[in-house]
């Protein structure tokens, strides 16, 4: 347990770190990034009901904010409470709610089985114990609701070799010793999370590539996306399975 509360504050502060620069690349586009993602959840939700979701590791909270620009009700959960004040400045420009909550993704602190929508982008590989984000995840939702885990390939090269360091002094400064312990770190593939989900209480799991997205951030970044990207970012839905 001491080891995990070690690597966990190894990653906030590192998170921390980044909540100033993080993503600003594409502060120009942000009206084209979130008409992106409208598209996605429209395509996923299928519904022009107000839902209540929540957006864990919400970081500067684009995804959070684009579902409340679409009428919904949204929380959005950080670990790192400047990540969370970045959140809150882009919400107010962009003249949208969004509650935000200081949590630990394996611990999230609301309430049982009210959420029709859980979705994470490029969280799931920080996670000392995705095992138990999961189980948060279905926890909080309502039965039959939906999950979606945005993630990809990180730190490994187009031949499958891994990446020794990152581009960022400060990761290889504060990972050195973390990422060895972090099981989604490596290989995060969506063949990975599909099983994980389908042990976690989940069903009707299925995954693409969101291409584009992927386009968008290489039209915006050239030389970030080739850092970053081996291959489009992959998208998996899943539907919490009925208790009843």
């Amino acid at each position: 347990m001491n080891e995990i509360l070690e690597m966990k504050d190894k990653i906030l502060e590192y998170w921390d770190y980044r909540s100033s620069d993080y993503h600003t690349e594409y502060a120009k586009c942000m009206d084209e990034e979130m008409e992106i993602w409208k598209s996605v959840f429209s395509e996923i939700l299928l519904t022009d009901k107000k839902i209540r979701a929540v957006e864990v590791g919400t970081g500067p909270g684009l995804l959070a904010i684009s579902l409340a620009a679409m009428g919904h009700d949204v929380t959005g959960v950080d670990l790192s409470e400047n990540m969370l004040e970045k959140a809150a400045e882009n919400a107010k420009e962009k003249g949208v709610d969004v509650s935000l909550v200081q949590g630990d993704a394996e611990k999230i602190p609301l309430n049982d089985g009210e959420y029709d929508f859980v979705l994470s982008k490029y969280l799931l590989w920080t996670l000392p114990q995705p095992d138990k984000f999961m189980s948060e995840c279905c926890r909080l939702l309502k039965d039959g609701g939906l999950m979606m885990i945005v993630d990809g390939l990180w730190f490994q090269n187009p031949d499958g070799t891994e990446k020794k360091s990152s581009r960022y002094e400060k990761f290889n400064e504060l990972y050195s010793g973390v990422k060895p312990n972090l099981p989604l770190a490596k290989n995060n593939t969506p063949e990975r999370i599909t099983a994980l989900a389908q042990s976690h209480g989940f069903e009707a799991v299925s995954w693409r590539f969101l291409k584009d997205y992927d386009a968008f951030l290489e039209r915006n970044d050239p030389s970030g996306h080739e850092a970053g990207y081996i291959q489009p970012p992959h998208m998996v839905l899943a539907k919490k399975r009925s208790q009843t």
